[in-house]
């Protein structure tokens, strides 16, 4: 089966494009718990009743990537978990399926910048280097929330987590969000004032066509950024610290360092798009 034609199915109500995200569902949590155990794409396929040229084609389409490169992304994602766990280079690396200490550095240096004792070290945030993109100009339609406390960015990053967004059915909420496309979160100043902070959370729209009642519309405007995957999480709570985390060494080490200045005509802002969670600053 051709890839378009995979694709199609996936994109369409039919209950074989819900077999298929079924399948690939109960796949990825096989490879979360198997990890450090030998994955194999043709070993996979035959789990799940697939012929192996089907399965790839498959998981690709609904996954967004190859077999070996999500089991790879998965094994160095839980090794990072690991080490700020408290785990050594080689027991995180043997873990999370690697051979040996070298491959396993090799890998983590491609991924993450840093080797993993560096890492370790400074607890997953402090190696870490953006990626430089320009943006063009997009909308978002979301959430505005009043600060309930004095509002430090360095102290209250993923500040949506524990709100209640009940106000908005989940109906009107879908018919915002755009596939391939995320929910963004930032603090903005108010148009009638001039120092309070109000935090704002939902998804990239394709225009201000439709803003549900209890939500806004904000413009971003186009820029230069530098973009900071911030580390995964084992939970909600670690998230949240890690956001955090990744806003301190951003404003307290790596501007200080970069020779970049913040863009104050544009703005800054977390990007949640799926399992990953970016932080992008405006820089000039």
């Amino acid at each position: 089966m051709r890839r378009r034609q995979i694709s199609a199915i996936l994109n369409g109500k039919g209950g074989e494009a819900m077999g298929y995200r079924e399948d690939m569902e109960r796949c990825r949590a096989f490879i979360d718990a198997h990890l450090s155990e030998t994955l194999a794409p043709q070993t996979l396929s035959e789990r799940f009743g697939y012929s192996y040229y089907h399965f790839c084609h498959v998981f690709r389409a609904v996954n967004g990537m190859a077999v070996c490169e999500y089991v790879r992304e998965r094994r160095l994602h839980r090794s990072a978990q690991e080490l700020i766990g408290g785990k050594s280079v080689t027991e995180a690396g043997m873990d999370c399926g690697f051979d040996t200490p070298s491959g396993f550095t090799r890998a983590f240096i491609r991924r993450f910048g840093t080797s993993p004792s560096e890492y370790k070290q400074k607890g997953g945030i402090s190696m870490m280097e953006p990626e430089m993109k320009k943006m063009a100009a997009f909308t978002a339609v979301g959430y505005v929330l009043k600060q309930d406390q004095d509002a430090d960015f360095r102290e209250n990053g993923a500040y949506w987590m524990g709100k209640d967004f009940s106000s908005v059915s989940k109906e009107d909420y879908a018919k915002l969000c755009v596939p391939g496309r995320g929910e963004i979160g930032a603090w903005l100043h108010p148009a009638d004032s001039t120092d309070e902070l109000h935090y704002f959370f939902g998804p990239v729209t394709n225009g201000k066509s439709i803003v549900p009642k209890g939500m806004e519309a904000v413009s971003v405007p186009a820029a230069s950024y530098a973009v900071f995957r911030v580390p995964k999480a084992g939970d909600m709570q670690g998230l949240h610290e890690n956001v955090k985390k990744t806003w301190k060494f951003i404003f307290n080490d790596w501007f200080d360092k970069s020779g970049l200045r913040f863009d104050h005509g544009a703005m800054d802002f977390e990007y949640y798009l799926g399992e990953d969670t970016y932080i992008y600053v405006p820089v000039k």
